[in-house]
């Protein structure tokens, strides 16, 4: 069992109950200690910043030991977790609105803004609007750096984390949850649970089949409704499992391009030359646009909220991040796929990820790499060039069960999250999103999932069940 509230965000426990939730949820390593990456970098600095080369305190490896086909760079270190909540506890809470292109263009702007709005309610997103200080200054030099005609404005990071006096709170899967577990009769969660496959009977689903992981007992619940959110490689995983394999299942699989850099601020950006706001929440966000396909950020690591703590020395002191994430040039070749006779550590079907850069994606990179050089140069120095993580870093896993107007074999669902093809069942999570993305997903992820809930609602009338499948 993880301590504290189900489904609630690492950061807000302490230090020993925050190891201990790491270590649960590590699937088939859990109680494995991973060491921290970035320690022959900077004494001090916390191995979370560290962009993922080796895998995290709470994750696990989609697939341990992956091979490459011929041309194929693959995602190496694609990870999950386990346990209540899933990736959602240890989230770094950025929620940036999707910009541009990266909006699905099938869903009517009004009706795709008013879910944002939602989802932004629902995380208890922290929006500034005017910053303070450093992060101010940082802000005015990126905007004269990149703002210009057609390109979304340079402005400050939106984060789903909230101040409850001096407790910095970030939202994790608890605040959906809510009190849904002591207030709404008949909602249970179950945890411990697999989600082996869901029942289908004449072209409808009718229910899941579950496995209880301490007993091994398997058995069948019945529901009117059925959704299966697992992540974006597990939820087409489940899908495969239960015999449900539309053409595009798994495919169009898109995770962000990613390059981050560690730099000095130089003396115009000395941290100790600005007033100090301890409740400053603001980073800085260059957003996507279609004449611009990335985003990027920047972060100083003094004077904020999110400030490790560091030697006092000058090096340390100035220490700012830059990250540049870029849209991938989706293809239906990028996928994860099934095994029919193989199977993992929890006896569904095994992984292979199929992964390779197109043309564009090489140009895309240089362009990330300028970009990250540009922006530093602006404000300091870089620690080391500017190097593309290994796929997999960015943990946004998008597209393998991706909506579509219609069912023309190039998508899973519908913009409702409706399965082609099977009735009464429901996809979620990252893979729904079709459309090329740099933006975090997090908050479309959820604002889609909440357009699906209404309408799911109208259909039920409050009258029947539902069985959700979420992360193991």
């Amino acid at each position: 069992m993880i301590p504290g509230r189900r489904g609630d965000h690492t950061q807000n426990m302490a230090d020993a109950d925050r190891a201990a939730a790491q270590l649960l949820t590590q699937g088939p390593d859990t109680g494995v200690e991973r060491a921290a990456a970035l320690a022959d970098l900077a004494p001090g600095i916390d191995p979370s910043l560290e962009f993922r080369q080796t895998v995290l305190p709470g994750l696990f490896f989609a697939d341990p030991r992956p091979t490459l086909a011929h041309g194929e760079i693959g995602l190496p270190v694609a990870s999950m977790a386990s346990g209540v909540g899933g990736m959602g506890i240890h989230w770094g809470t950025a929620c940036p609105r999707p910009q541009q292109s990266e909006r699905i263009p099938f869903i009517p702007d009004d009706s795709l803004d008013a879910a944002l709005d939602h989802a932004e309610q629902l995380l208890r997103v922290t929006k500034v609007e005017d910053g303070t200080g450093l992060t101010a200054a940082l802000r005015k030099v990126m905007a004269d750096e990149f703002d210009g005609p057609g390109l979304a404005p340079v402005e400050f990071g939106a984060s789903a984390t909230h101040w409850a006096g001096d407790q910095l709170v970030f939202s994790g899967t608890s605040v959906i949850l809510g009190e849904l577990e002591q207030t709404v009769p008949g909602f249970e969660l179950r945890a411990e649970t697999l989600a082996r496959r869901v029942l289908v009977e004449d072209g409808t689903a009718v229910g899941a089949e579950l496995q209880d992981r301490r007993s091994g007992a398997v058995y069948q619940v019945r529901a009117a409704r059925v959704v299966v959110c697992a992540d974006g490689l597990r939820t087409p995983q489940v899908l495969f499992a239960s015999g449900i394999r539309p053409r595009a299942l798994g495919h169009y699989l898109n995770e962000h391009l990613q390059m981050n850099s560690f730099l000095l601020l130089n003396d115009e950006f000395d941290p100790a030359g600005y007033p100090v706001d301890d409740k400053n929440l603001a980073g800085v966000r260059i957003p996507f646009s279609d004449a611009r396909p990335m985003q990027g950020g920047v972060v100083a690591m003094a004077n904020s909220p999110y400030s490790l703590q560091l030697d006092d020395d000058l090096a340390t002191a100035r220490l700012a991040v830059v990250a540049w994430y870029a849209a991938k040039d989706i293809q239906f070749g990028d996928a994860v796929e099934f095994s029919d006779t193989e199977t993992d550590f929890y006896g569904m079907p095994k992984m292979t990820i199929r992964y390779s850069h197109t043309p564009k994606d090489l140009a895309t990179i240089e362009s990330m790499r300028k970009n990250s050089v540009r922006s530093a140069s602006r404000i300091g120095a870089l620690t080391e060039e500017p190097i593309l993580a290994v796929g997999g870093s960015s943990l946004h896993y998008q597209g393998t069960v991706r909506m579509g107007a219609w069912d023309d074999g190039e998508s899973v669902c519908d913009s409702y999250l409706r399965v082609w093809e099977v009735d009464h069942l429901y996809v979620g999570g990252n893979g729904v999103i079709p459309t090329t993305t740099a933006a975090n997903p997090t908050l479309t992820m959820v604002a889609l999932a909440w357009r699906a809930a209404n309408q799911l609602v109208q259909e039920l009338d409050g009258t029947e069940g539902i069985v959700g499948a979420t992360a193991k």
